[in-house]
């Protein structure tokens, strides 16, 4: 496969498994895309092994491949998979980009394994070593220091990666698998086992009503701190830009988050990106 072959595939990738990153990666710096292309790619790659494996030893043994692949694009080798090729150039050229990933794909072992998140923490953890380090790693690539943005991208991830779990409610529970905290879940009087029954209550209604406040106090939070980046890094958060539309369709189906999807407008979703 050619560089410019490697590049298509790569790119029909995010644009078929994640359009949101795939449509606010065409408005950030030029000098970015290629590599913002292939981080979002690599993520795409390993939540895919959640959704297409049935058996957690089949999830371990994808997982690992993807830490050896990456080990040994990162020395040069060619490896079976384009986007791993491509992560590997990166880490050439961004040796620190690896703990990142590495946390990126540990942090994978819930969705095949664990399955039912137990608590407020550990949800947390999830979505600081998902999208927050996805944020990381994106910042790094974007030319500046991960470490003195780190509580910026935690924010930026916990926001962003927090409402997509939620707009993915369904889809995960009919999977056999719930992203809401359990002690969250019983404290408003449901459970994992009625979440993944299909069953809206009260009590789900109000735990989503109060996993969307804390969506939107971590996006203040990373908005407050963006106004002190320069516009070109401002734009490696350009993701950040749907969270608030999202989070207001999640609200307007809260009694009935089972039947109906959280989206937007697909003008209104490319107005947001042009313009944030």
């Amino acid at each position: 496969m050619d560089e410019a072959e490697r590049k298509r595939t790569i790119v029909a990738i995010l644009r078929e498994g994640d359009p949101d990153r795939y449509l606010a990666t065409l408005f950030a710096p030029a000098s970015a895309r290629d590599d913002l292309f292939a981080l979002y790619a690599l993520n795409v790659e390993l939540a895919r092994i959640g959704e297409r494996v049935s058996e957690p030893v089949l999830g371990a043994i994808k997982l690992q491949w993807w830490r050896d692949a990456l080990v040994r694009a990162g020395a040069g080798e060619v490896t079976a998979s384009p986007v791993a090729d491509a992560i590997g150039g990166l880490l050439q050229h961004h040796p620190d980009l690896a703990e990142p990933m590495g946390r990126m794909i540990d942090a994978r072992e819930f969705d095949v394994a664990v399955r039912i998140m137990p608590d407020m923490a550990a949800l947390d953890d999830y979505l600081d070593a998902t999208a927050g380090s996805l944020f990381a790693a994106a910042v790094t690539v974007g030319g500046s220091d991960a470490a003195r943005l780190q509580p910026l991208c935690l924010a930026a991830g916990r926001a962003y990666a927090l409402t997509g779990l939620m707009r993915s409610l369904p889809i995960h529970a009919s999977r056999g698998r719930c992203d809401l905290p359990a002690d969250l879940l019983r404290r408003h009087g449901t459970s994992p086992e009625q979440i993944l029954a299909g069953e809206a209550s009260p009590g789900l209604a109000a735990s989503l009503a109060e996993l969307r406040a804390k969506a939107g106090r971590d996006l203040s939070n990373a908005e407050a701190q963006l106004k002190t980046l320069t516009r070109r890094m401002r734009k490696i958060f350009l993701p950040l830009a749907l969270v608030r539309p999202y989070l207001a369709a999640l609200a307007k189906i809260a009694d009935d988050p089972f039947r109906l999807a959280a989206t937007i407008n697909p003008l209104y979703r490319l107005w947001r990106l042009a313009t944030w």
